[in-house]
């Protein structure tokens, strides 16, 4: 299959996922808008021109129905628009190359041309959709049979979308589909938000809450937000529940998660990948409770905004064939950025900046012969979205009985292995070859308090996963002098990144780095008022600091390049905070530095306990032992 057929076949994919969620969610609108209708008393309805808005259609209605008047910021509204003229236009109007049987349309084309890719149960329903909304399109403007209709459009879209989810293969085609179907769920919801915000906001009016109780449920969220909201709506609770609750897959906030997800799966990703995240911290990172409809309506216009440029980043990366001259006429060096990015980049992945060989030895000298020993090592690098392991080997002498190798709770490698003695010296040698890509540079991010606030109601998975680093561990625990230290760099309202940098600088400045001076047994509260001790001992300080806050914070194991940097003669540490909507942040206290492109990760935890490079027990050995460990990190020459 060509390369342009590909590309075909993507946008199909892209499209469908798009135009199967606009026609269920317009038709729930349509629905729901006639039901409040015959709720409200006469005089308190607002009309039927606010669905051309929320559709983006009120200029080609006007075209086809003249009797417009001029509203308010300039717009053309239907202020006097029939009810039966406003539907139709947006049900099944020839007029309207968008109208709900149009977007169905669209759907079955989008399968057609896509058919080795979508599952026949999902093609066979939607042709049936089709048909029958065909069939019975010219006598559906009486109330009664419109309501049948529109329940049927949306009952069969959500049987598409089963079957989709439940036949699929979860692949490139699953990604773009589901991509589509939430970057057009999360558009939709912005401007159904900004052509109802008084509704959504107001909590004077006798009839505010029918109509409150009508956006929730135009956007398929009552239900959830009266089990995460029981009390009476009020105060921008509908507006904060339907942008950023994240446990809820119909709002804003976790529509870009998931796109930013599917993202990942995807090649030639980076640009909308930065433009997600984008999208996601200004969606997460805004305090919208006590907004004026006028203020809501311009921070959704500029989401919009944001929504609109992910769509680019995803059509010109994927979807449009690029235009690069021939090699012979046009050098690497000449091509643009985009270009150059792209011939470097393999598998969606940025660019190759490092590789580096790690040779880590650990020697134990007993006192007398030792007859057995069983030791646990986390000595093999992980492979993340920044790094990628190229080989990986241990030697152990003596020569091991059994050993076995297993993921921890975390995703940890771990090897485990017996030596039977006797023996007086156990040498455990671990190889391992490491690329590492380019790390993108963090977001501002938004005030510390609202990931504190995120953290504390987001049930997603990331989230929850992030959780289980907010609370106490053995070795790290959540004190009210650590709070205190962390208060200085974490002022009101303070972007979370920015606090968090200059936490890291802060320890870097105030502790002295000793070995020897302290061991693992030390306890953190001690190093704290000592002001001294080794990488360790401030990976777990700047852990506690950042859950005594509020923020969850994780202990990271590894390696750093031998030079300059401080704690490069034996394995290293440092801790790593989360920023919802963007991932977790690495941050070295020991050099006071933040995203570094010196440092190979093997694994986290909670704390040290969870990722010792090297544990364990032995039987015999005399009454003591000495322990040597030695470090390379050495530079391999990147070729090609």
């Amino acid at each position: 299959m060509s390369q342009t057929l590909l590309r075909r076949t993507a946008e199909s994919l892209y499209w469908a996922g798009r135009n199967l969620e606009r026609a269920e969610d317009m038709a729930r609108i349509v629905l729901v808008h006639g039901d409040t209708h015959v709720d409200l008393p006469v005089g308190e309805d607002i009309g039927w021109a606010p669905l051309l808005a929320i559709a983006g259609l009120e200029q080609e209605f006007v075209e086809c129905y003249p009797v417009m008047a001029r509203g308010r910021r300039g717009r053309t509204e239907a202020g006097s628009a029939p009810e039966a003229d406003v539907v139709e236009f947006l049900l099944c109007s020839p007029k309207n190359p968008a109208s709900v049987f149009a977007t169905v349309t669209n759907v079955r084309e989008a399968f057609r041309s896509a058919r080795p890719s979508i599952p026949r149960e999902a093609w066979e329903l939607c042709n049936g959709l089709w048909l029958n909304l065909r069939e019975q399109r010219r006598t559906m403007l009486g109330r009664e049979e419109r309501v049948r209709w529109l329940r049927r459009t949306i009952a069969d879209c959500q049987r598409i979308n089963g079957a989709l989810w439940g036949t699929m293969r979860r692949d490139a085609a699953m990604a773009l589909t589901r991509i589509g179907q939430h970057l057009e769920r999360a558009d939709l919801t912005c401007r159904f938000l900004s052509v109802r915000a008084e509704s959504a906001l107001a909590d004077s009016d006798p009839y505010d809450h029918i109509r409150a109780m009508s956006v929730l449920k135009s956007l398929a969220a009552h239900q959830q937000y009266r089990r995460a909201m029981p009390a009476r709506p009020g105060g921008g609770s509908v507006v904060e529940f339907l942008l950023q609750d994240e446990a809820l897959p119909r709002t804003v906030a976790s529509c870009l998660a998931q796109v930013r997800q599917y993202l990942k799966e995807l090649p030639n990703n980076e640009e909308a990948l930065a433009a997600c995240t984008d999208a996601s911290v200004f969606v997460t990172g805004t305090v919208v409770t006590g907004f004026t409809p006028s203020r809501l309506e311009d921070h959704l216009e500029a989401l919009g905004g944001l929504i609109a440029d992910i769509h680019k980043k995803i059509e010109s990366s994927l979807f449009v064939e690029p235009t690069i001259e021939p090699a012979e006429h046009l050098g690497a060096s000449d091509m643009p950025d985009a270009s150059r990015s792209r011939v470097h980049t393999r598998g969606g992945r940025p660019p190759v900046i490092r590789r580096y060989r790690v040779v880590h030895r650990s020697s134990y000298r007993y006192e007398a012969p030792a007859d057995a020993a069983h030791n646990e090592v986390h000595l093999r690098p992980r492979n993340t979205t920044r790094q990628r392991v190229l080989g990986h080997s241990i030697e152990i002498s003596p020569a091991t009985g059994m050993r076995t190798e297993l993921v921890d709770p975390f995703g940890n490698h771990v090897s485990t292995f017996d030596v039977l003695g006797p023996f007086d010296e156990l040498s455990i040698t671990a190889t391992s070859d490491v690329e590492l890509f380019a790390a993108s540079e963090p977001p501002t991010g938004p005030p510390w308090e609202s990931v504190v606030s995120i953290l504390d109601r987001d049930h997603r998975m990331d989230a929850r996963a992030a959780q289980a680093f907010r609370s106490p561990s053995r070795l790290v625990p959540i004190s009210v002098d650590l709070a205190a230290y962390a208060a200085e760099s974490f002022a009101e309202h303070r972007p979370v990144v920015e606090a968090v940098r200059e936490l890291c600088g802060r320890i870097h400045r105030d502790f002295a780095y000793e070995p020897g001076y302290t061991s693992i047994t030390t306890p953190l509260l001690e190093v704290f008022e000592a002001r001294r001790g080794v990488c360790q001992d401030f990976a777990h300080l700047a852990v506690g600091c950042l859950r005594s806050v509020g923020l969850a914070g994780r202990y990271v194991s590894g390696y750093i390049e031998t030079g300059q940097l401080t704690g490069a003669d034996a394995s290293h540490a440092w801790a790593s905070v989360y920023l919802p909507g963007w991932g977790w942040l690495d941050l070295d206290p020991t050099n006071d530095l933040m995203v570094c492109e010196e440092l190979v990760t093997t694994a986290w935890g909670r704390d040290y306990q969870d990722v010792s490079p090297v544990r364990g027990s032995v039987v015999g050995g005399g009454g003591s032992h000495s322990l040597d460990v030695a470090v390379e990190v050495s530079r391999i020459a990147l070729r090609g």
